[in-house]
Formats: C-alpha cells, structure tokens, sequence
C-alpha cells in the first residue's frame, strides 16, 4: 500500500485524534476524581449520558447522507476538538455531561465513518493491513501526546492541557476536507439492517458492553481503589501506546493472514482472565499490567469490520459500518448505569465480572464466523508457497 495524499491526511486526522484522546485519557480520571470531586456511580452516569449521543447516530447518518464521507469526517474532528477544549471550562457535573455530550457527538461521527475511509484506502486482502498501519500511526500520535503531558501537566494544570489536547483537531479536521475524490469512497449513507449481517451486529453489541466497562471502569479504579496519581497514569497509558504501535501492524497482517476468527477468539481468550485478574487480584502493578495486555489483544477487534466487509455486498458495507456503530452504543448507555448501581452496591469487582460475561458470550459467539471462500483462498496460496 502507498503512502497516498489520501492516506496522510487520513492519517493526521487518526493521529490528531489519537494525540488528543491521550491527553485527556491520561488527565480525565484525576480531573474527574480530584478536581470535580466525582464518585464511582457518578462517572457511570456520566458515561451513559455521553454515549447516549452514540444511539444518536441513526439521526446524524439521515442529517449527512449525500455529503461526502471525507467531509463529515472532517466535520466530526472539529466538533471533538471544541468538545474536548471546553472541558477546560467545566466546574461543576452539569457543565460536564453537556460538554462531554459535544465531545461525543463529533468523536462518534468519525468512528461511524473512520472505517469507510480506511477501507477505501484498501485492496483486497489487505484491508487488516491498512486498518493496521492506521493504528499505528494513532499510537504514535497517543505515545508523542502521553510524553508531553507527563513533563508540562505540572506546569501549565490540567485544565488548560484539554486546550491542547483539542487544538490539533482542528488542521486534522479542515485536512480531510480535502481528501482527493475516489471511486471507492462513497457519500454518506443511511443505515442497513439485514439478518444476514446478525452476527456482525452481535459482536459490535458484546464488544461495547465489554469496552464500555473497560473505559468507564478500568483507569477510574486505578485512581479511585488505588489512589494512583496521574503521571503513573500517564506512565502506564505510554507504555500501552508503545506496544500497541508495535503491535497494530502486527495484528492487521494476522488478520489478513489467518482470517478473522482465529484472531477474534485469541483476543478475547486473553481478554476473558484479564477481567478475572482485574476482579480478584488486589494489587495495583498486577492491575495495570493486565490493562495493558487487555488494550494490546484489543487491537484485534479491528477484524470485526474486515469480516463484515468480505461478507457484505460492496453497497452495505458503508450503512453496515454505521449501524455497527450505533448497536455498539445501545450497551454504552445501559452498561455503563448497570455498572454503576454493582459497584455502589456490590464492590468494583462486580463490575469486572459483568464484563468477563460478556466475553465469554463473545467467544461463543465468535464460533459462527464463516467466510465463504476463504479456506479454499489460503489453501491454494499456501500451495503456491510451497
């Protein structure tokens, strides 16, 4: 694949997103904690409220449909960085859920039309390379802003770091505006819902649940049971960014290579006592050692998109995306309540239980993968290899 005008400036846009989502990733849980004074069903609510904008996304794809992916993309970078910018402004949880809600509304536009993009950079059977190499270059944009915030977030406060985190967004954003015209990158479309395409809506629903755990709880546990301050934070979240820039390429050629199934099930059989050890074991360096080993097999979810678009026809593949997208966010509002109302009753660890359920569920799931064709591909490619 060649390093295109298309590809840079998708790139920026992934690594301006990246760069500002590692800063306040490795700012937010202290912000939240030490500064507004949050609790744990707190930060559950403010998720729920966030991602609610995610199940609003049926009424942004009608809004955009007939502009070009590349714009509304553009749009949505934009509309991130105001989001993120203005929590520099926030002081009390009302003016959070409203500028979080901003936040989200452009941060969930670009996950419903990213794939699109990057899969429009992509021959076939290399789509998990390209989805890769995207990841990549968003690590370094997390590792390059995780680095920088670890030596000046003490010098210039934490609020005026979401200023910084949000400034990039903006020439990212004007950037893919413009995106030189393509055949395969299409206009924005409405939704598709078929029942051929179940199994892709399944794992995109567990797969939020999962997450949506996973981000609301993970790092807040760390701050909040652990009291772990925030250049630890920043320390753990650089360390991540590192092997998930080594390993994203990794993971993309493994898809491309032996399919996604084999992937899938790898990624969640590691996941699955990764959530155990976050329940059960009572040691903060343990805690945050399974973080990492949680985000690194997370790469390898990217192999639900490439598995909806080998078996999609090349019209739905784009509305598929979308709905993708929009079922993953029905569970981001409920978890992120349900988890709320264990942890306030039940204990944290209640709440990683719920996501080992889901994993599980995942795993069975993941047994119905079949890609018509691709075992007798790779069996006549591994012949021609020898």
């Amino acid at each position: 694949m060649r390093w295109t005008r298309s590809f840079l400036l998708i790139a920026f846009g992934v690594f301006a997103l990246s760069f500002n989502q590692g800063i306040t990733e490795s700012i937010s849980q202290n912000f939240f904690r030490q500064d507004l004074g949050l609790g744990g069903s707190q930060m559950g609510y403010y998720t729920a409220a966030r991602e609610f904008v995610g199940l609003m996304m049926v009424v942004v794809a009608a809004a955009t449909v007939g502009f070009a992916v590349s714009k509304v993309a553009g749009a949505a970078l934009l509309i991130t960085g105001l989001g993120f910018a203005g929590f520099s402004q926030v002081h009390s949880f009302p003016q959070l859920v409203v500028m979080g809600m901003i936040g989200s509304l452009g941060f969930h536009t670009w996950m419903q039309v990213y794939a699109v993009l990057a899969l429009s950079l992509a021959d076939e059977g290399y789509e998990g390379r390209v989805l890769g190499k995207l990841s990549s270059v968003g690590s370094v944009g997390t590792i390059l802003s995780m680095i920088i915030t670890l030596f000046i977030v003490g010098l210039v406060g934490i609020r005026e770091m979401y200023i910084i985190a949000g400034s990039l967004m903006i020439p990212a954003g004007i950037g893919l505006f413009f995106i030189p015209k393509n055949a395969r990158l299409v206009r924005q479309q409405g939704f598709v819902w078929k029942r051929r395409y179940w199994l892709y809506y399944l794992l995109n629903f567990l797969d939020g649940c999962r997450g949506q755990i996973a981000m609301t709880f993970a790092l807040f546990t760390l701050v909040d049971v652990y009291h772990v301050q925030v250049q630890y934070i920043t320390l753990l979240l650089i360390v991540n960014a590192v092997v998930s820039w080594y390993a994203a390429p990794k993971f993309g050629a493994w898809i491309d290579r032996f399919g996604e199934k084999p992937i899938l099930l790898l990624c969640y059989g590691v996941s699955a006592p990764v959530f155990l050890a976050f329940a059960f074991i009572p040691n903060a360096a343990v805690f945050a050692v399974m973080y990492i080993l949680y985000m690194v097999f997370g790469l390898g979810m990217m192999a639900r998109n490439t598995y909806l678009k080998k078996i999609a026809d090349p019209q739905d593949v784009s509305p598929s995306l979308a709905m993708g997208v929009s079922v993953m966010h029905v569970s981001a509002v409920v978890v992120p309540i349900t988890g709320s109302l264990l942890w306030q009753f039940f204990g944290y660890q209640m709440v990683f239980l719920l996501g080992f359920a889901f994993i599980v569920m995942s795993l069975v799931a993941t047994q119905f993968i079949q890609v018509p064709g691709l075992a007798g591909a790779r069996l006549a490619s591994s012949a021609e290899n020898g």
